[in-house]
C-alpha cells in the first residue's frame, strides 16, 4: 500500500466530492517504450495527435492526486443538507496508524448514521480502458471490447487509446483528451496539438508567451511545462529542444541534460543520433549530437560530452562506434565505453563491435585479412602467426593442432581470461550460437558444448539446431524429434514426426501472457501446438502455421483450403475471414470493415 493513497475523514474540514470526471487514473506499471516508437531525430513537429496538455497557473487543472475513487451511495434516509466530513490526505504511514486505533483494511467501510450515507474508500487503481477506434463517414468514435459503442463517431480526428486515454479533434478543429468512458479529461482548446513518442506526449498550447511545448506523461501529468519553442522525438527516450538561442536535449524525466546556445547567425538546427545497441545489454548509449556543422558525442542519460567538438563528419554505427572522416583523409574509427574512447584507430578499412559486453571489437583490413581487438589492454588476441581464430557470440575460438597428439585443440578465449579448452571434437561452424556450439563427435552425431568446452549432457543426435534466444534446440534420433533446454534436459521427448520453433518474439510474449512454452508439432502429416509439458494445446488439424505478428498472441493457420487465426491463449481457432487487410491489435482484430474480438466473435461492422 502506497502511503499517499491512503485517505481519513476529518470531520473539521470541508468534503470535497471527487468523481471520475476530475480524478485521474494512475497506472501502476513501469512504462515502456513500445516498439513501434517512430524515428523523427531530424524532423520538426508541429501537428501531433495522441495526448496529453500542459496546465499554466490560468487553465484549470484536474485533479491528479487522489488515486483512490471515493464513491456515495444514498440508503432509505433522506439526503440531509448538512456538510460531510473533507477527506484529509496522510503523507506517512505511520500517521495513519497513529491517527487510527484500528488498521483500516485495504478497503475501508465508513457508515454515517443519520444521513444515510456510505462512504467507500478503495485503494485498488482504477483499472485501464483503452477503447477501440472505429471510423463511420470520415469521422472517428470508439467501441468497447463488446462491441459497444461508447463514444459516436462525431470527432474529425482521434488516436488510438494508450493507458486509457486517447486524443480527439472535435468539429471547430480543437484537440482534447478523452478517457475510457469517452469522457473529456482535457477540455477541448486547453491544447493546439499533441503526439504520443514512446510514453511521452509532445503538446503545444497557447501561452501569455506565444505557443509553447511541452512533455506530458501517459497519465496526462506534466513532465516539462510548455516552454519550449520546439521539441521533436529522436529515439530511446531523448528529445530535442529549442527554447530562444538555445537548443538541447531533454531525456524521458523532462531534465534538459544538454544544451548550447547559438548565435544570431546560426540556423538552430540540431539533430540527434543515437548508437544502436544490439543485445539486451544494459551498457550506456551515446548519440551524435550535431548543432549546424558542429558534432559532438554525449551519454544521452547524463549529457555528459565524451568527445569535443568537430566539423568533421561523424558517422554512427553499433554498439557506441563511431566513424569519423576529416578533409584530410585521417579517418578514424573509435569505440566509447564508460564515458571514455575505449579504442581509437586509423588503420583499419573497417571496424565494427558485435556484442558491446564482449569487449571484442572485430577489425578488417585492407586485404581482408581481420584482427580481433581487446578493448580493455587495445592489443589484438590473435597475434600468433599461422593459428586459426574465429569470433562468435563475444568469444575467440582459437584452433591449435597439436603434432604431439596428432589432434586439434580448442581454446575459448575472452579479453580477461580463457574460458575453456577441448579437443576431439570437430565444431560444426566453429562458432558458438546463444551460448553453446553444436559439435561432431568421435561417433559423427552432434552435441552440444557450452563456453568452457564441456557437454551439456551425455547424449549425442542424428540432427540438431542451434539453441535459439529462448534457450531451446531441436533434436532427433531415428527421425524422431524433440526439444532439449539448455541444461540438456528433454523438455519434449523425441516422439514426433516434426517440431518446429515459433518466432523468438512471438514465443516469449506468449509465455509472458500464458507462463506457457509453446511448440508447433506434427503428426500424421498435419501441424499442432504443443506446450513444453507435453500437453497439446491445438490438436494437429493443419497444413502449416505462419507468423502474422510477432507483438500478439495471434497465429495464421492453414485449414485445407481455408486460412484462419489461432489465439494462443486460448488456443481456439476463430472463424474470421484472414486476408491482406487483417489486422492485428492489442485485443481485437479488424478483417475487411469488420471488428472481431480474440474470441472470434464479430462485434462491430462499419456501415452495419
Amino acid at each position: 500500500m502506497d502511503d499517499k493513497d491512503i485517505i481519513l475523514l476529518d470531520d473539521d474540514e470541508d468534503f470535497e466530492e471527487v468523481t471520475p470526471s476530475n480524478t485521474k487514473k494512475e497506472e501502476v506499471t513501469e512504462e515502456i517504450l513500445p516498439d513501434n516508437t517512430p524515428d523523427l531525430s531530424n524532423q520538426t513537429i508541429f501537428e501531433t495527435n495522441n495526448d496529453q496538455t500542459i496546465f499554466s497557473e490560468e487553465t484549470t487543472k484536474p485533479t491528479n492526486d487522489l488515486a483512490s475513487q471515493t464513491i456515495f451511495s444514498e440508503g432509505s434516509a433522506p439526503v440531509l443538507d448538512v456538510k460531510p466530513p473533507k477527506a484529509k490526505k496522510i503523507n506517512n504511514i505511520k500517521e495513519f496508524f497513529i491517527a487510527n486505533s484500528k488498521a483500516l483494511p485495504v478497503l475501508a467501510f465508513l457508515f454515517v448514521s443519520g444521513l444515510g450515507v456510505y462512504i467507500f474508500i478503495n485503494n485498488v487503481k482504477a483499472d485501464i480502458i483503452n477503447l477501440i477506434k472505429i471510423e463511420e463517414k470520415e469521422k472517428i468514435g470508439y467501441i468497447n471490447n463488446e462491441g459497444n459503442v461508447v463514444v459516436k463517431p462525431k470527432y474529425v480526428y482521434g488516436s488510438d487509446y494508450y493507458k486509457g486515454y486517447a486524443i480527439v479533434k472535435n468539429y471547430n478543429n480543437l484537440y482534447g483528451v478523452i478517457d475510457g468512458k469517452g469522457d473529456s479529461e482535457i477540455a477541448f482548446g486547453n491544447i493546439f496539438s499533441a503526439n504520443l513518442y514512446g510514453n511521452r506526449y509532445i503538446v503545444s498550447r497557447f501561452t501569455n508567451d506565444g505557443l509553447k511545448m511541452g512533455l506530458l506523461d501517459s497519465n496526462l501529468k506534466e513532465v516539462t511545462r510548455c516552454v519550449y519553442d520546439n521539441i521533436s522525438y529522436s529515439k530511446s527516450g531523448i528529445f530535442m529542444y529549442t527554447k530562444g538561442d538555445v537548443m538541447g536535449i531533454l531525456n524521458n524525466d523532462g531534465k534538459e541534460i544538454y544544451s548550447y546556445k547559438v548565435d544570431e547567425i546560426d540556423d538552430k538546427n540540431i539533430s540527434v543520433e543515437v548508437s544502436n545497441i544490439t543485445d539486451k545489454n544494459e551498457s550506456p548509449l551515446y548519440a551524435k549530437i550535431k548543432v549546424n556543422s558542429s558534432s559532438t558525442i554525449i551519454n544521452i542519460k547524463t549529457g555528459k560530452e565524451v568527445y569535443k567538438y568537430t566539423l568533421d563528419d561523424i558517422r554512427v554505427l553499433d554498439n557506441n562506434v563511431f566513424y569519423v572522416r576529416n578533409k584530410n583523409n585521417n579517418n578514424k574509427y573509435f569505440v566509447i565505453k564508460d564515458d571514455k574512447i575505449a579504442y581509437e584507430t586509423n588503420e583499419y578499412l573497417r571496424l565494427r563491435v558485435e556484442d558491446i559486453s564482449s569487449d571484442i571489437a572485430i577489425a578488417i583490413k585492407d586485404n581482408a585479412s581481420i584482427d580481433y581487438i581487446n578493448l580493455l589492454t587495445r592489443e589484438k588476441i590473435n597475434q600468433a602467426g599461422e593459428i586459426k581464430y574465429t569470433y562468435s557470440d563475444g568469444v575467440v575460438l582459437q584452433e591449435i593442432y597439436n603434432f604431439s597428439t596428432n589432434k586439434n585443440e580448442f581454446s575459448v578465449i575472452t579479453p580477461k581470461k580463457t574460458l575453456g579448452t577441448f579437443s576431439d571434437l570437430k565444431p560444426v561452424d566453429d562458432t558458438y550460437v546463444n551460448g553453446y556450439m553444436k559439435v561432431i563427435t568421435e561417433n559423427e552425431k552432434y552435441a552440444f558444448i557450452d563456453k568452457k568446452g564441456d557437454f551439456i549432457n551425455k547424449e549425442e543426435y542424428d540432427t540438431a539446431t542451434d539453441f535459439n534466444e529462448n534457450g531451446f534446440a531441436i533434436v532427433s534420433n531415428d527421425n524422431m524429434y524433440g526439444v532439449i533446454d539448455t541444461n540438456g534436459r528433454e523438455v519434449l521427448k523425441m516422439k514426433y514426426d516434426e517440431i518446429k520453433f515459433l518466432d523468438d518474439t512471438l514465443f516469449s510474449n506468449v509465455e509472458k501472457k500464458t507462463n506457457q512454452k509453446l511448440f508447433i508439432f506434427k503428426e500424421n502429416e498435419k501441424y499442432g501446438i504443443i506446450s513444453a509439458n507435453g500437453k497439446i494445446a491445438v490438436k494437429p488439424i493443419y497444413n502449416n502455421f505462419k507468423t502474422i505478428t510477432t507483438k500478439y498472441p495471434i497465429i495464421k493457420a492453414d485449414y485445407d483450403s481455408e486460412t484462419i487465426l489461432v489465439n494462443l491463449e486460448t488456443y481456439k481457432d476463430l472463424s474470421i475471414d484472414v486476408n491482406k487487410n487483417t489486422q492485428i491489435y492489442e485485443d481485437y482484430i479488424i478483417s475487411n470493415a469488420d471488428y472481431y474480438n480474440y474470441d472470434g466473435q464479430l462485434i462491430y461492422t462499419i456501415g452495419g
